[in-house]
């Protein structure tokens, strides 16, 4: 069995996830256009219409929690799914080759990072298409913010993909040194089960390694995080103060600001995801890697 058997095993639990986050993200972009008409009718004193705006926000904000909920319940009826075909899979092949350390964060982790990777993927995808909606709007608004964003946008995305291959290499190395540290554990265990004393050097010096590069893993994936969300934080308000010079000029409503910092704040959520999701591919890569090679020996 390979990973696309055990996808298409798991397809009618992947549609159910699909439905509650398109559900999800969807509230998640009609939410501040109601709120951008809400301002709009309190600046022009239409009272009545923005008490009934607000009602309308609320009612939807508390279908997003319930879609929420159904969301959370979608992904892991999904995960467990997964988890249990890939397990499934693996205790009917013989290790060969494969030393016990490895075979045993094949186990407890390479299928929790490819089941999380790929149930997280679905709203993940969709994340993504938001920002054709997204970019869309900027472009009906005014085509200058169109322009600055889909540049920055652009800009933004060569540097995670620049970055791709080292966070790969980070990641092997994390994984080889939680093999190594695996494996002398299960040595001590043995030891220490016939009553005999050991020296922990070994295993302290092997912790040590893997707390190193897990660390160093981590913090690049943090910093290119932290790179990206920064100049894109100092686009939004470079945007906000041209948009506030348009509502000087009569060109632009005050309710349109507020969807414009939103939409932004989506966008800001939406590269975090993007540098997750690209960091969280290499490490989903590397998992897949391992869980193949054990696969096909069978």
């Amino acid at each position: 069995m390979n990973i696309v058997t055990i996808l298409k095993k798991t397809k009618y639990a992947l549609f159910k996830k699909i439905v509650t986050s398109v559900m999800m993200q969807g509230l998640l972009l009609i939410i501040p256009v109601y709120w951008a008409r809400t301002i709009n009718h309190v600046t022009d004193k239409d009272y009545n219409v923005a008490f009934k705006l607000v009602i309308v926000t609320l009612i939807l904000s508390l279908l997003y929690y319930l879609w929420s909920y159904l969301n959370q319940k979608t992904w892991y009826n999904y995960y467990n799914k997964l988890y249990l075909e890939c397990t499934d899979s693996i205790q009917k092949v013989n290790p060969k080759e494969i030393s016990l350390g490895e075979y045993t964060n094949i186990m407890n982790n390479d299928i929790d990072i490819i089941g999380t990777f790929i149930g997280n993927g679905v709203t993940r995808i969709i994340q993504i298409l938001e920002f054709i909606v997204i970019y869309i709007y900027f472009l009906k608004v005014d085509t200058i913010i169109f322009l600055i964003t889909l540049s920055v946008s652009i800009l933004m995305v060569i540097i995670i993909i620049y970055f791709g291959p080292k966070i790969e290499l980070k990641n092997k190395a994390r994984k080889d040194s939680l093999d190594d540290k695996t494996i002398i554990v299960h040595d001590i265990y043995n030891i220490l089960k016939k009553k005999d004393k050991t020296n922990n050097d070994t295993l302290i010096k092997s912790t040590k390694e893997y707390l190193n590069n897990n660390a160093k893993f981590n913090l690049f994936v943090n910093a290119m995080i932290f790179l990206v969300l920064s100049f894109i934080e100092l686009c939004r308000y470079g945007i906000i103060i041209y948009s506030i010079y348009l509502v000087s000029i009569g060109n632009m409503a005050i309710g349109t600001i507020v969807l414009i910092y939103s939409y932004y704040a989506k966008i800001i959520t939406n590269f975090e995801v993007l540098g997750t999701i690209h960091a969280e591919y290499q490490s989903f890569k590397v998992s897949l890697n391992r869980l193949s090679k054990l696969i096909k020996k069978n």
